[in-house]
């Protein structure tokens, strides 16, 4: 079997004791037998995943399976001067293009972005005849639930007051917000009904019970956390 797993830093292993060996990829690989091209980055947006996951299945569709754990959705892709640049709004140290972002910066289009990005890069995979596991990982749904909620609670009745939702933050009409709200429900329950655990918190679910033992000084899991995360999206693709 051949996997190919995409996601930032996370998934490239950062403050194990080795990347290369003890990264969650590189311990499901050694545990599992498997072959395991991780092409995870650290700081990377869901946009710079998908992206890099496009020109390898591209150059080569000889995959099976496709792991892509969600990072902040906050983060996006932007060319600076020719080169891709990571923006990630209210990040330390941040550039003027960090702090141009950070000004127009709103979760609603973290959630909009996500939905679209998610849902287009599923349906590429599949078009590849290749499987894919796409869930939460230092993505937390759960910072994004009342935005979520607008969605999936919306009826329909052009009634965003009930919803609890900040229209005045929106510079968009009634109409045009009754459509999206419309259109982003069908999404949802399409990548829902595709991928049910797509907006799973695994940072939640399985590491923060452990946190005294498994999580490295700066925030990420150490060597035994990310043999948990192998474990788990091994035992997701049918593995164990």
């Amino acid at each position: 079997m051949r996997i190919l797993t995409l996601g930032d830093s996370w998934t490239f292993g950062s403050e194990s004791s080795d990347p290369k060996t003890c990264s969650w990829p590189a311990q499901m690989a050694a545990k599992y037998n498997v072959s395991v091209t991780n092409l995870a980055r650290g700081g990377s947006s869901n946009q710079k995943q998908v992206r890099i996951g496009i020109e390898e299945l591209c150059r080569n569709r000889d995959y099976d399976w496709v792991i892509f754990p969600l990072g902040p959705a906050s983060r996006l892709e932007v060319l600076k001067h020719g080169k891709w640049h990571q923006v990630w709004p209210n990040s330390p140290g941040a550039t003027p293009v960090d702090q141009l972002f950070t000004d127009l910066w709103h979760p609603w289009n973290d959630v909009q972005i996500t939905l679209m990005l998610v849902l287009q890069f599923l349906f590429f995979v599949k078009s590849q005849n290749v499987k894919i596991l796409i869930t939460g990982l230092c993505f937390q749904p759960r910072h994004y639930k009342r935005e979520l909620s607008w969605i999936r609670n919306y009826k329909g009745d052009n009634d965003f007051r009930s919803l609890g939702m900040p229209l005045e933050d929106f510079n968009i009409g009634v109409k045009d917000l009754h459509r999206k709200l419309v259109c982003l429900k069908a999404m949802l329950d399409l990548l829902e009904q595709h991928q049910p655990e797509w907006c799973v918190d695994v940072d939640q679910v399985l590491l923060q019970p452990h946190r005294t033992t498994v999580y490295a000084p700066k925030g990420h899991p150490n060597d035994k956390g990310y043999c948990m995360l192998a474990d788990y999206f091994a035992g997701k693709i049918g593995l164990s």
